[in-house]
């Protein structure tokens, strides 16, 4: 019985496809609890935490991803699955320790900070993966593959978030042994990294190891960075500057996922804070409404769109997948902004007004889980449109690090701007989304004029 249907796949991928699957079988779990906004539910409930502990925690999942482009250099001229495991057990013993921190005011902060240092392991781990992916499937099947794997990922994890919240409503102490256990399963994937192949690496990696001589004239040669350089915030920036000034459409492209991105992290803490403390659900189903609406809808509404937006992508490329999917994310922030103004204002609509919130709030989860499919598609594999093999970890570091710094920015001006303005922060949202994807329909129509592969200059 093929149940992981392995025969649909092209055969030289099957070996590789079959083992990231187990090894995502258990990994999903760590990341379910640590990424996310499972984290910033359990500052609210269980420690009380203030709007300011809210917005850091929404925000500390993309912050960590500032490191990714550091993470993404390390890993150029270096073995990609040993790297990859030891990243893999450090976010395993950093999610296991938060079992420790006392349920305290003090353990809040403490709680935020332990959170953070897994999930920029857990950045590093996402970092690496494209190089494997970029490696080992081909692009005529790229999409459909990752779109399965994705999935298989988003599922554990969602009902591992909705596991938990349930169990934190029973018990508000229950993360104690909640992250330990997912440590245990984040450790369980690590050794199981081991089995994977990256097809041609032995070969690049012998080809990285004897530098040029004079007079030679390969293009390929990649010379690995060293940590010196890779501890110098200059130089780390200045590799990145390059390689966005030397490929523009790259650049671009960034540039309007960086304002699609930012509209979205705006809202993170106002949604967090909106449910949680403004919709008068009773409290002994506090975590799991609130987890529900904010975690799980857009989860599963992802799962059942993400294997579409992976056959899009094939055919169509990845600029005119993100058109349709800012158009998505741009209606959600629409909804999102109806939703707390029934929230803000219940007794203008009588009894309905819970009812109605709520209805608001799923329609909105429902479209940003249908942009969040295609999301979770272009985020991934979006930037192997552009880059060269031997670069694909440092194009991946570059735009993921992008994302850090709008995912650690975006809480905290979303969280300011809504304690200064209110339900207004959404109309900043609406309108940073909306430049973005006129920004895509502009590339969306270059488009076919532009070359099909990465003319960079090496870094």
């Amino acid at each position: 019985m093929d149940l992981l249907s392995l025969r649909a796949l092209p055969f030289l991928t099957r070996r590789n496809y079959y083992y990231e699957v187990k090894h995502l079988l258990f990994w999903s779990v760590l990341v379910g609890v640590v990424e996310g906004q499972f984290g910033s539910v359990v500052v609210s409930r269980t420690f009380d935490g203030s709007d300011v502990m809210i917005a850091v925690a929404s925000a500390t999942p993309n912050g960590a991803m500032l490191f990714s482009l550091v993470w993404g250099m390390l890993c150029v001229g270096r073995p990609k699955v040993r790297v990859a495991m030891g990243f893999a057990s450090g976010a395993a013993l950093c999610t296991g320790l938060i079992g420790l921190i006392p349920d305290s005011p003090a353990g809040a902060v403490w709680f935020i900070c332990q959170l953070a240092a897994a999930q920029v392991l857990v950045a590093a781990v996402v970092t690496v993966r494209s190089a494997f992916w970029k490696s080992n499937y081909p692009r005529s099947d790229r999409g459909r593959i990752t779109a399965r794997l994705q999935g298989l990922r988003f599922l554990i994890s969602v009902l591992t978030v909705l596991g938990a919240a349930a169990i934190c409503d029973k018990d508000p102490e229950s993360y104690r042994w909640i992250f330990p256990a997912a440590a245990l399963c984040g450790a369980t994937s690590a050794g199981l990294l081991s089995r994977l192949h990256i097809r041609g690496e032995q070969r690049e990696l012998a080809r990285n190891s004897h530098p040029p001589v004079k007079g030679d004239l390969r293009t390929d040669f990649i010379e690995p960075f060293s940590l010196t350089a890779l501890l110098s915030p200059g130089q780390v920036i200045g590799q990145m500057m390059r390689v966005l000034r030397d490929d523009r459409r790259f650049a671009r492209y960034c540039a309007a996922q960086s304002l699609m991105g930012l509209a979205n992290f705006l809202t993170i803490p106002v949604l967090v804070a909106v449910v949680t403390r403004e919709l008068p659900h009773s409290d002994a189903w506090g975590f799991w409404v609130s987890t529900a609406i904010i975690v799980a809808l857009p989860q599963l509404t992802m799962l059942g769109t993400i294997g579409r937006w992976g056959r899009f992508l094939d055919r169509f490329g990845v600029v005119r997948l993100r058109v349709l999917n800012v158009a998505s994310w741009t209606a959600s922030l629409l909804f999102g902004m109806f939703a707390t103004l029934v929230a803000l204002h219940p007794e203008e609509f009588g009894g309905a007004g819970l009812p109605l919130a709520l209805a608001l709030f799923a329609v909105r989860s429902l479209l940003a889980g249908l942009g969040r499919g295609g999301g979770a598609i272009a985020w991934n594999i979006g930037h192997l449109h552009f880059a060269r093999n031997e670069l694909a970890e440092v194009y991946m570091g570059i735009h993921v690090s992008l994302t850090g710094i709008r995912g650690l920015l975006g809480p905290l001006v979303g969280m300011w701007l809504w304690r200064q303005i209110g339900w207004p922060v959404w109309l900043v949202a609406v309108a940073c989304s909306t430049v973005s994807l006129v920004m895509y329909i502009v590339m969306a129509r270059l488009e076919p004029r532009a070359p099909d592969t990465s003319h960079v200059r090496q870094v």
